[in-house]
């Protein structure tokens, strides 16, 4: 069952890429973004990039681990509402970035 979790946990990071947690400068994905027009990022930007994510995806896995050792229903639930938290800023950075045009529309 660990595992099972585990892996959810996972492939909802990979899923869910460009995370942007909060007190993370938005100055900085922004220079990561690919040449749309070439589909290329030079391998500097593309480390940083990747170093970025790593540190996100650590985040989360450590809340993961968190979450499933507590005992405390009340302190679980705030753990999830963090976790939660974590998530939407990467959807929305995701989207942001994927899909510009749509986010201006709904502001």
């Amino acid at each position: 069952m660990k595992k099972l979790v585990k892996l959810i946990a996972i492939l909802a990071l990979v899923s869910l890429s460009q995370i942007s947690v909060a007190g993370d400068p938005v100055e900085k994905k922004s220079e990561m973004k690919m040449d749309h027009a070439m589909g290329t990022m030079d391998e500097s930007k593309m480390m940083e990039h990747l170093k970025i994510r790593q540190e996100e995806m650590l985040k989360m896995h450590d809340l993961s681990n968190k979450i499933l050792a507590e005992t405390d229903p009340n302190k679980k639930q705030a753990l999830k509402d963090q976790q939660l938290e974590l998530i939407k800023a990467e959807h929305i950075q995701m989207m942001s970035m994927h899909h510009p045009k749509m986010m201006k529309m709904d502001k």
